[in-house]
């Protein structure tokens, strides 16, 4: 079925992965796709889309069998994402693939599975890269590190840490998304923080903070200082200290 784009509606759902889901059976049921999924009313018409776990239960399940796990993945990380359009590109991207099957992951000839795939690359990225440079300090007796990642990765990242570090106990906070991961007692949770400030570094702590500083400040070399290559190696973003 070839459905058209509705310019005059606009779908609000809650902002979770069913509510997405939910979205897509919708599309399905009024035989269109919207404008914009967004998740607070705007002043152009809108149709509120309430979270059904039926609906995308099997939106999800018809995902797995007619598109296969790689498309699963990529929509999963797209809703992830921050794009503000990832709503409408994870929905025209299952409209195209439950027509097109399992090869639509690979078509990066068709403009939707393009979009699907940009974004995908870019969560992809950006957890390989806050994976890579997040720091952990030592206070009370827990590891905690404060990341501040361009998209929602920490539930992509935290696994990592726990499978590293299995007998520690952990808590990593996103400040740009608000979000804790707290891995204690074999299992990992997650809250909604608005605001975190970690307790004063243990002694210890600050001695290998001195002992870092020092080697660093050691091993430069003052004639090749670059500091615009360091950024672009290494994004402020990624070595902020707390």
């Amino acid at each position: 079925m070839d459905m058209r784009t509705n310019y005059d509606m606009t779908y609000v759902y809650d902002g979770t992965l069913e509510g997405l889901y939910t979205c897509v059976f919708r599309c399905y049921e009024d035989k269109y796709i919207p404008c914009a999924v967004v998740t607070q009313n705007t002043l152009t018409p809108c149709a509120p889309v309430f979270t059904d776990k039926v609906k995308a239960a099997r939106v999800k399940r018809g995902v797995f069998n007619k598109m296969g796990t790689l498309a699963a993945d990529m929509i999963y990380k797209a809703f992830l994402s921050d794009f503000e359009d990832k709503e409408l590109a994870v929905i025209r991207f299952i409209v195209y693939g439950m027509k097109a099957g399992h090869a639509a992951s690979g078509d990066l000839a068709h403009p939707d599975v393009a979009r699907m795939y940009e974004i995908y690359r870019a969560v992809n990225r950006e957890a390989r890269m806050t994976a890579e440079r997040l720091v952990f300090s030592l206070t009370g007796g827990l590891m905690v590190a404060i990341v501040e990642p361009s998209h929602n990765v920490l539930p992509l990242i935290v696994k990592h840490f726990t499978q590293r570090y299995p007998n520690d106990e952990i808590f990593i906070y996103d400040k740009v998304h608000k979000l804790g991961a707290t891995w204690s007692h074999a299992r990992v949770t997650f809250n909604r923080i608005e605001h975190f400030e970690p307790d004063p570094a243990d002694e210890e702590e600050e001695t290998y903070r001195r002992l870092w500083q020092i080697f660093y400040d050691a091993v430069e070399i003052k004639e090749r200082h670059n500091p615009r290559l360091r950024d672009m190696n290494m994004p402020i973003r990624h070595r902020r200290k707390f």
